[in-house]
């Protein structure tokens, strides 16, 4: 057989096996480089999942350990830590849990083990050892419905509560007195969320927010 001849047969050889490639013959695929990829969040498979809530009336709280990455979550069923691994909810034990329910949770981000809890006829609890032993710090509280707790942006021995139908009160030694705000605070009284904002334009120190069912409210003469 001639050079020419051998040649022509093995160009008609491999033509031959590319397109029984094509044609989904087995010969082998050039190899592929694969990126890892987080899949999606499937709710209908068998848990845990981070954001899943233990109590269906959903979470009233959150606060986030910088130390550790841990999550903290108050609602009606009590309080609740997510680890940094994100693998499962953890129950805290907490005297709140003869209560109706947890409406607020914070965090000192520079002291994390100071926590503080607030709920509807419990008032506020402090824990000085991330959530071993709790006190009450209701001093000035003319009435434990709080609904709502916010720590101030960056003076963390400031905090703020909504009384429920009186309005705000703050504190800024860390529960040790507090006081009513000359503030009415937002015409809608069912205030259920307050949250400090360093926002530029305030004549002090921030800005507060209030969350009520007709809408958002905000307010510099909380200081």
């Amino acid at each position: 057989m001639s050079r020419h001849k051998l040649n022509g047969l093995i160009v008609l050889l491999l033509v031959s096996l590319a397109l029984t490639a094509c044609a989904g013959g087995t010969t082998a695929a050039p190899t592929a480089i694969i990126v890892p990829t987080v899949p999606p969040l499937n709710l209908t498979a068998p848990g845990p999942y981070p954001t899943l809530s233990i109590s269906s009336q959903g979470a009233t709280g959150l606060a986030f350990n910088p130390t550790d990455g841990s999550l903290l979550k108050a609602d009606p069923a009590g309080l609740f830590r997510l680890p940094a691994d994100g693998q499962a909810w953890e129950a805290i034990q907490t005297p709140a849990t003869r209560y109706a329910g947890l409406t607020g949770v914070a965090i000192n981000p520079d002291d994390p083990a100071t926590l503080y809890l607030s709920g509807s006829g419990l008032g506020v609890l402090k824990s000085t050892d991330g959530g071993q032993t709790w006190s009450e710090i209701n001093d000035g509280l003319v009435s434990q419905d709080v609904t709502t707790l916010a720590m101030h942006s960056f003076r963390y021995a400031t905090l703020y509560v909504w009384l429920k139908d009186i309005g705000i009160f703050r504190t800024e030694d860390s529960g040790v007195h507090w006081a009513r705000m000359p503030d009415q605070g937002p015409p809608d009284t069912a205030v259920r969320g307050l949250a400090h904002s360093t926002l530029p334009g305030s004549m002090n120190t921030g800005w507060l927010y209030a969350s009520t069912p007709s809408g958002a409210y905000l307010s510099m003469d909380c200081f």
